[in-house]
């Protein structure tokens, strides 16, 4: 499975990137940590999933998961955030994502994720 990453924090997209693709073996095709920017290049590169941060400058992470759902139904989303907020998190439940993870990301969680993933959306 192919991943994109959008993060304002560059340091969770390395930590992300190496997660995915030594952990859990699969690819990271592309990465961002602007929204806009990563709004176009996921239309371009096509993901079969994508990380996303819920708190981000420009554009927050439930309004790119709306808009590229509607363009896009194929695409599974990943938030990822330390937002503990219930509404929040029911928000992003609302705009289309498959998992909420918590920051800080440890591999092991990310891990049973995977499994998920692979069960559910093979």
């Amino acid at each position: 499975m192919n991943f994109y990453i959008a993060d304002d924090d560059i340091n969770i997209v390395k930590i992300l990137t190496s997660i995915v693709e030594e952990t859990v073996n699969f690819e990271v095709i592309g990465s961002s940590c602007n929204r806009k920017e990563a709004f176009n290049e996921i239309l371009l590169l096509k993901p079969d999933i994508v990380c996303v941060d819920l708190l981000m400058p420009v554009m927050d992470g439930n309004t790119l998961v709306k808009q590229l759902k509607e363009l896009k139904d194929n695409i599974y989303f990943i938030m990822i955030s330390q937002v503990m907020d219930s509404k929040l998190r029911s928000d992003s439940y609302e705009a289309g994502i498959e998992f909420f993870i918590n920051k800080p990301i440890n591999k092991i969680l990310f891990q049973l994720h995977k499994n998920l993933i692979s069960t559910y959306y093979p």
